[in-house]
């Protein structure tokens, strides 16, 4: 069967309204005070991108990605014309012309979110065309339940569910001195306080931090009994990540790979035991392709995989349900209500802290409010 038509189009759905975005959460960028309180002040291009591939024969395939028009015009200004005319069949030859041929431009972030937005609707396009699931295609589910963590700024909200575990967004870096540092503290002390004796307890510092500053605060959260510290660092600085493990050993654990955009850069973590928790996101590190692929590769070196932002993807959840080998997924707390938890279908159904994996045949739909704009656009 081939493929017809590629079209892509960025939507604004109301990122940069949730509370991660509007509160006060540490970034690399809040070293400056014009950018500290707010990640909105900075952020890339919040809009989502939506990617509607139709076949021959009139069958549609649907994802979204990160990345606004800047996506959305990688896609349909260069990547579109190497996959119409194609064969939905060609699925691992697609995704490889398509990398190799941003090369010269480019082999991570907007690439390879543009990339991913593609494979991903074509993963989509295939199940629809032979009437499966994607968690059919992948060969089904091998866990029958996937325990659940919230990414929350309310833990005591959150604190009578029987989540997996709770992760706090940091919201102070080096740049706010003492003061921030024992807010920082104070903060993980009120998540395990939330989570009680038995729930995990992480953090998120988004790329804020540095090696000493890491040290010392897992030293002065030793009470708080941090299951991970994710993301500490910018991912280019593998010499501080290399600082934590050779000063604190097995006593951090690190989370990485929300920025790893592909297996390359999850096989340099993996190869220099840099990480305990691979963390990469479908739709940013390639797609579902290219994360089968990491999957793999981080089975083979014996490190756990909770796919980013799981929740809101449910080809991420797909992926989990079938191929982690930890049945743990991420559920990104953004209030009762939020354009943002039904992207691509229904809110995903969490009841008891976990999320039955019979939930997850429905195929991927996006809002009728995205098939009307397409219609439109066309």
């Amino acid at each position: 069967m081939k493929i017809a038509s590629v079209k892509a189009m960025a939507a604004d759905v109301g990122f940069q309204t949730q509370a991660l975005q509007t509160g006060r959460v540490a970034s690399p960028m809040s070293r400056w005070p014009e950018y500290a309180d707010r990640r909105a002040s900075w952020m890339w291009p919040s809009k989502k991108t939506f990617v509607r591939i139709e076949s021959e024969d009139g069958a549609i395939g649907w994802s979204c990605t990160n990345g606004g028009e800047i996506t959305a015009l990688i896609i349909s200004a260069h990547l579109s014309k190497l996959v119409e005319n194609r064969s939905v069949d060609d699925l691992s030859e697609l995704w490889e012309q398509m990398t190799l041929s941003l090369l010269p431009i480019d082999r991570s972030g907007f690439a390879m979110m543009a990339v991913a937005a593609i494979d991903i609707a074509l993963w989509d396009l295939r199940g629809r065309i032979e009437g499966r699931s994607l968690l059919d295609l992948l060969g089904g589910a091998r866990h029958e339940s996937l325990a659940v963590y919230a990414t929350t700024s309310r833990p005591e909200d959150l604190a009578g569910e029987d989540w997996w575990g709770l992760k706090a967004a940091m919201p102070y870096g080096p740049e706010a001195g003492d003061a921030g540092f024992a807010g920082n503290v104070e903060l993980i002390k009120g998540f395990r306080d939330a989570a009680g004796p038995r729930r995990k307890v992480t953090l998120d510092a988004f790329m804020a931090w540095d090696a000493e500053y890491t040290l010392r605060f897992a030293e002065a959260a030793a009470d708080s009994r941090l299951h991970w510290i994710e993301d500490p660092l910018p991912p280019n600085d593998l010499d501080g990540y290399r600082t934590i493990r050779q000063s604190a050993g097995d006593s951090i654990r690190l989370a990485l790979g929300n920025f790893c955009y592909s297996r390359s850069d999850c096989h340099e973590l993996l190869r220099e035991g840099l990480v305990d928790v691979l963390q990469p996101d479908v739709a940013w590190a390639g797609g579902i392709t290219e994360c089968l692929r990491i999957l793999d590769m981080a089975s083979a070196a014996g490190v756990e995989v909770i796919l980013h932002n799981t929740s809101e993807q449910p080809w991420a959840l797909a992926l989990a349900a079938a191929r982690q080998l930890l049945p743990v997924v991420e559920f990104v707390d953004r209030g009762p209500e939020s354009a943002l938890y039904t992207l691509m279908g229904e809110r995903p159904d969490i009841r008891g802290g976990e999320l039955r994996t019979s939930s997850l045949t429905v195929p991927n739909r996006p809002p009728e409010t995205i098939k009307r704009a397409f219609e439109d656009f066309r």
